[in-house]
C-alpha cells in the first residue's frame, strides 16, 4: 500500500466555491495527494465582490496548525488568505515551533479578484518580517511581489497572468539565483478566479509526493493548462471557479496555465 501524501491547507472558504480552502481540494486531490484545512476565516462572496469575511480565532488557527503537524505526516504546506495580523502572528508562531517544519508554499493573498483587500498593513509587515523566512517558495503576480521583503534563501514563483502580450510567461528564481521560465499561449477566458489558489496547492501537492521544486511547478503548470485547454468554452455566471472531472483539475484560468521553456532564463 502506498503512503498518503498529505498536504495542509491554511486559507479562507469561499461561499461561492471559486477560491480559498475550496479551490485548494480540488486541486490537491487532482494532483493525487489528500488535503487538510485549517480554516483562517468564512467569507460570503459572488462573482462580483466580497460581501462578508467572518475571520477565525488567531488562537483556534494556532491550536489546529499544530494538532494536525503533529498527528499525520504532512509533506507540503500551502498557505493563502489571512485575513488578519493576529492569524498572520499565529501562524508564524505555530511553524517556529516545529523542530522541522515542512516544505511550506505561500500564495500571497491580498486581495480579492475583485479588488477587494484582504490584509491589513500590520498583517503584510509581520508576513515580510516573520512568516516569509519560513516559506519555501512564494507565488506572487505581478502586482503582489513589490510588497514583498523576499529573503535570499526563498524561491519565487512569479506569476505572467497579470501582463500583457500573447504568451504567458512565469519565471521561478531559486534561492542560488537559478531561474526558470514556464511559458504558453495566453487564452481569453472569463473563468479567471481561483488559479492562484490552484496553481499554489499543486505545487505543494507534488512536494508532498515527492517532487523537486521545478519539476512540481511544471507539473502544476501542465495540470492547470491541459485543463484550460478543454474547458475554455465553459461559461459560468461571472468570473467562474476550478473543478474536478474523473480525476483531473478542470480550470479556466489566466495565470500559470503554462509549460515550460527550453531554454532557461540567466
Amino acid at each position: 500500500m502506498n503512503p498518503v501524501a498529505y498536504v495542509l491547507t491554511i486559507s479562507g472558504s469561499d461561499s461561492s466555491g471559486c477560491s480559498g480552502m475550496q479551490a485548494d481540494n480540488r486541486a490537491i486531490q487532482a494532483a493525487g495527494a489528500m488535503p487538510l484545512n485549517v480554516l483562517t476565516a468564512t467569507t460570503l462572496q459572488t462573482p462580483d465582490s466580497l460581501l462578508a469575511s467572518q475571520l477565525s480565532y488567531a488562537s483556534e488557527v494556532e491550536r489546529q496548525v499544530t494538532a494536525l503537524l503533529a498527528a499525520y505526516p504532512v509533506g507540503a504546506i500551502k498557505i493563502g488568505m489571512f485575513g488578519h495580523a493576529s492569524i498572520v502572528e499565529a501562524v508564524a508562531r505555530a511553524l517556529q515551533a516545529q523542530e522541522k517544519p515542512p516544505f511550506v508554499v505561500l500564495d500571497p493573498v491580498l486581495r480579492t479578484s475583485s479588488g477587494s483587500p484582504l490584509l491589513d498593513a500590520a498583517g503584510l509587515e509581520i508576513l515580510n518580517q516573520r512568516l516569509l523566512p519560513l516559506v519555501g517558495l512564494v507565488t506572487p503576480n505581478l502586482e503582489e511581489r513589490p510588497l514583498l521583503t523576499v529573503p535570499e534563501s526563498l524561491a519565487v514563483l512569479l506569476t505572467g497572468g497579470h501582463a500583457e502580450g500573447a504568451e504567458c510567461v512565469d519565471r521561478l528564481t531559486l534561492p542560488n539565483g537559478q531561474e526558470e521560465a514556464f511559458s504558453a499561449e495566453r487564452m481569453e477566458t472569463t473563468n479567471t478566479r481561483g488559479t492562484g489558489c490552484a496553481l499554489s496547492s499543486a505545487i505543494a501537492a507534488y512536494i508532498a509526493l515527492g517532487k523537486a521544486l521545478p519539476e512540481a511547478c511544471q507539473q502544476a503548470k501542465d495540470l492547470l493548462h491541459s485543463s484550460l485547454t478543454r474547458n475554455v468554452d465553459k461559461g459560468f455566471t461571472g468570473p467562474g471557479p476550478s473543478f474536478f472531472k474523473a480525476g483531473q483539475l478542470v480550470h479556466g484560468c489566466l495565470v500559470g496555465c503554462c509549460r515550460r521553456l527550453r531554454n532557461r532564463c540567466r
